[in-house]
């Protein structure tokens, strides 16, 4: 059970925008920006991202200290922890997390998380996720079949229902993680892993095959090799962790 954070988030709400990253990084922490619609969204190693109405696309301002010996790269999965916990209620049959920040449902994107670091003591997390949006168009356009929250659950929350309700979480699971690292909210991340599959690690030099089986001290993947062995793969290295089913 996490314990109560009280947070009164300074919200600001724009129709739209190229990407709620630009508007965030004015703001000072504990900002959130949400558009209706990004023109420019973007994701990992600056991957398209589609943000159209109806769909949550915000990007969260927290403080961060600037000699602090967490590692600030591990906060997509602090954020991947929080949405997991956040709809937790709704008994979403097949929800994951993957590794390091996309929710899943089965094999289908639900959710997609970026982290950037705009000031030695701010970190801006964009959280984009699929709410009622229309995701017709974005068939054959994305790596990942989609899915959004309105086809999986009875009663759907508003945009800036989930949207609090997730800043509140993201709140608690943050302060747990800098109160105790990335120890303190491993049980929630080794729940929401879910069972472990087949992976090949891509980095610039070498793929290197395994199952995942969990995160290192710095969130970096470990990996179990069919002699019984581990590997950690360091996460900066990673362009990307792919399922192999």
């Amino acid at each position: 059970m996490i314990g109560c954070v009280s947070i009164n988030w300074q919200i600001k709400e724009v129709t739209e925008c190229e990407s709620t990253f630009n508007v965030a990084r004015k703001l000072p922490p504990w900002s959130v920006v949400n558009c209706e619609s990004q023109t420019k969204g973007r994701g990992r190693f600056n991957r398209a991202w589609y943000g159209t109405p109806g769909g949550l696309w915000a990007t969260y301002n927290v403080p961060i200290e600037a000699r602090t010996d967490l590692h600030w790269g591990v906060l997509p999965l602090v954020a991947g922890a929080a949405i997991m916990e956040t709809l937790a209620k709704y008994n979403i049959k097949g929800l994951r997390l993957r590794w390091p920040n996309d929710v899943l449902v089965g094999r289908a994107k639900l959710a997609g998380i970026l982290v950037e670091r705009p000031s030695a003591n701010m970190a801006s997390i964009g959280i984009g996720i699929n709410m009622h949006n229309d995701i017709r168009d974005l068939s054959g356009s994305t790596t990942d079949p989609v899915v959004r929250l309105e086809d999986l659950v009875r009663t759907c929350p508003t945009v800036r229902g989930l949207r609090a309700e997730l800043g509140d979480k993201l709140a608690e699971v943050l302060k747990l993680f800098m109160d105790g690292g990335l120890q303190a909210i491993k049980p929630m991340l080794e729940k929401a892993w879910g069972s472990s599959r087949p992976v090949v690690a891509i980095t610039d030099s070498e793929r290197i095959c395994g199952f995942f089986c969990g995160v290192a001290h710095d969130g970096s993947p470990i990996l179990s090799r069919p002699d019984g062995s581990t590997i950690t793969v360091p996460g900066i290295t990673v362009n990307r962790l792919k399922e192999l089913i």
